[in-house]
């Protein structure tokens, strides 16, 4: 299962393309979790966000727009958003006054009295007042609860957001914040929607063998025995010069954000690829942010015996600038050796939250300066005195002692690695603070 008790669908915020949902949801959620570009279909999956006043939270769910067209893509799109209305207490029918009413909005209109669920009628783009005649023709509707609302200049959405919370009082859940943030990267293509999918055991992710399917970053819960986290599908990046569009420009810009705020990243490579100048750049901005880390090299069942034994070779020499990194070989598609992927989420997140008493990273720090001394600058030689881990979640070490502004970045990156040797910290990075306090914090 993707979804616990904790964290059931509450709000789901449905309309056709284009009437600006997810620019709502961010507003909603306070933080920019969904794609917002003026091109129909920018969503095309659902994103999870919580809605928080004063002591309560509210699951709500942005999902994509009504499309016109019924592709294959298009009916997997409509199928999530009948899923989203569904599983919801409430819908935020979210239609546009540049338009009016158009008979799109009729159809879904349709739809939302069909499945009797709590409808909240929000006409957005209230700033264009050229265009606010149009909103009398929402009217004939018949909705009883309707919200005139900008999401571009925030007017009306407070009073949303206070009628919201009104019809769902007592049904608030909190979510989790000690959930681990994991995130899926690499390259278009490579299977990362795939993996999910089977990680879950839910087809919870659209799928293609075109690349760029995905092109949000969307948010799902995995839970299993053991353990619980969110996993985070996002678009894959593209080399500058295939970067062409501006929504292509778009999803990779959330998915840099989306590396930044994770607590873990997993770098997925296609076996079939090898190991690409595209896959180091990845590598370099997962490292750029300090990011713990393993590698999933995928679809190994689409590869010869042969050619994997010749890809562990290389990959040899590729585990040489990944931080010795864990790298595991699986089969998405074949459900192949996953069960090392939440293990090692596991195995890392333990790491990330285990406390070093101070005594022991002083011996480390005493260890260090003993077989290699701090170089002397102007006369004087630092004195290295006191290592205490600091509380936050991120692994950072606080070495206190006097002339520390005079210590060369050699010196303190061999201390560095004999730190991280000392602690057998594979693929986690650690960062050295160095403060003139006299006492430690």
């Amino acid at each position: 299962m993707f979804l616990s008790a904790n964290m059931k669908t509450q709000v789901s915020l449905v309309g056709r393309t284009n009437v600006g949902k997810s620019l709502l949801f961010n507003k909603l959620v306070k933080s920019r979790k969904s794609l917002v570009v003026d091109f129909d279909g920018s969503t095309r999956d659902i994103n999870h966000g919580i809605i928080s006043h004063k002591d309560k939270s509210i699951v709500i769910e942005d999902t994509g727009g009504f499309p016109q067209d019924k592709d294959r893509y298009n009916k997997e799109v409509e199928a999530r958003i009948y899923q989203s209305i569904k599983q919801s207490k409430l819908v935020l029918f979210m239609t546009s006054s540049k338009e009016g009413l158009t008979n799109k909005d009729l159809e879904i209109s349709q739809i939302l009295r069909k499945h009797n669920k709590k409808v909240l009628l929000v006409i957005n783009k209230s700033d264009l007042l050229s265009k606010r005649d149009n909103i009398n023709t929402f009217y004939k509707l018949g909705y009883k609860d309707i919200f005139i609302i900008s999401a571009k200049t925030n007017e009306g959405i407070i009073e949303l957001e206070n009628k919201i919370f009104d019809i769902l009082e007592g049904e608030n859940k909190i979510l989790d914040e000690n959930n681990l943030r994991i995130s899926f990267i690499g390259k278009p293509n490579v299977g990362k929607s795939t993996l999910i999918n089977s990680l879950i055991k839910y087809d919870r992710m659209i799928t293609s063998e075109n690349s760029g399917t995905t092109l949000d970053s969307v948010e799902i819960k995995y839970k299993s025995k053991k353990s619980s986290f969110l996993l985070y599908d996002t678009a894959g990046i593209l080399k500058k010069s295939k970067t062409k569009s501006i929504i292509q420009k778009f999803s990779i810009t959330q998915t840099l954000s989306t590396i930044k705020t994770t607590d873990i990243c997993i770098l997925v490579l296609s076996a079939q690829d090898g190991i690409t100048k595209q896959d180091k750049l990845i590598l370099t901005h997962i490292k750029k942010y300090n990011k713990p880390f393993f590698i999933v090299t995928n679809k190994i069942d689409a590869i010869t015996v042969s050619d994997l034994k010749k890809l562990k070779k290389d990959i040899a020499y590729f585990s040489n600038i990944t931080s010795n990194a864990e790298i595991f070989f699986v089969s998405a598609i074949k459900k192949k050796n996953l069960s090392k992927i939440p293990a090692t989420i596991i195995a890392i997140s333990k790491l990330l939250n285990k406390r070093y008493k101070s005594a022991k990273l002083t011996k480390i720090l005493y260890d260090a300066t003993s077989k290699h001394q701090p170089p002397i600058y102007n006369k004087k030689r630092p004195k290295l005195k006191f290592a205490q881990q600091s509380s936050l979640r991120e692994l950072i070490i606080y070495i206190y002692g006097n002339g520390l502004s005079h210590i060369s970045p050699s010196y303190k990156k061999y201390l560095l690695n004999y730190f991280s040797t000392e602690l057998n910290l594979i693929g986690l990075p650690l960062e050295l603070k160095f403060s003139q306090k006299k006492e430690p914090i």
